[in-house]
């Protein structure tokens, strides 16, 4: 009776780790494999596309654009990059690019935010209904980027890490002046928290003293 109050709670205590996590946001990463972008219809507006790496994603509104603008060629060449307001096209939802991951979502992601500036919002939504904000003049990550201008010359990586048991849903970028561009994606698949690593353990002692009191009996 004591070991299931025990296992009970753990599993308290794992279910309040999750009920309390956030996700933070920090300028930096941009390194390992890069996922790759790509759309059925390339630099069309509206049109999205997927994310594929260690986790695929779909993209609803905005443009996969390939290395032919001032982005791609300075700083991905090569690469694909996704952009998202008004000089991608006025689609719908406006001035908006939505990056789902499938499955339960992710644990970290990074990316390239191309030419910073103040029209820029990050929405960026994890498990249990969580929604955060962030902004190249500090909004989210504590630190405002070193250019908010819209500089194409300037690039600023940012990484984003679920903590506790909550996990990275979806990406919403949203511009309302010039167009937000990002590049490069690294992420990560979910890591078995200490507290989910606790309960397997809990759970693999219930079995193994089931089996002895079996074996006296």
């Amino acid at each position: 009776m004591n070991f299931v109050k025990t296992l009970v709670a753990a599993a308290a205590v794992a279910a309040s780790c999750g009920a309390n996590a956030l996700v933070t946001g920090t300028l930096g990463g941009g390194a390992g494999t890069f996922a790759v972008l790509s759309s059925p219809t390339p630099g069309v507006a509206g049109t999205g596309g997927t994310l594929s790496g260690a986790i695929t994603a779909t993209i609803v509104g905005g443009a996969v654009y390939a290395a032919d603008m001032a982005f791609a060629d300075d700083v991905v060449p090569g690469e694909n990059f996704l952009a998202a307001g008004p000089t991608s096209g006025g689609f719908a939802p406006a001035n908006t690019a939505t990056l789902t991951f499938a499955g339960a979502g992710v644990s970290y992601i990074s990316f390239l935010w191309g030419s910073p500036d103040t029209y820029n919002t990050l929405t960026v939504n994890s498990t249990g209904g969580g929604s955060q904000t962030f902004t190249a003049t500090g909004t989210g990550f504590g630190a405002a980027f070193p250019v908010t201008n819209g500089d194409q010359s300037f690039n600023q990586s940012v990484q984003f890490t679920a903590l506790g048991a909550s996990l990275i849903t979806s990406l919403v970028f949203t511009s309302t002046g010039d167009a937000f561009e990002v590049g490069r994606f690294t992420v990560q698949s979910p890591i078995p928290e200490p507290e989910t690593y606790a309960l397997i353990l809990a759970g693999l002692g219930a079995l193994g003293f089931i089996a002895r009191r079996r074996r006296q009996t």
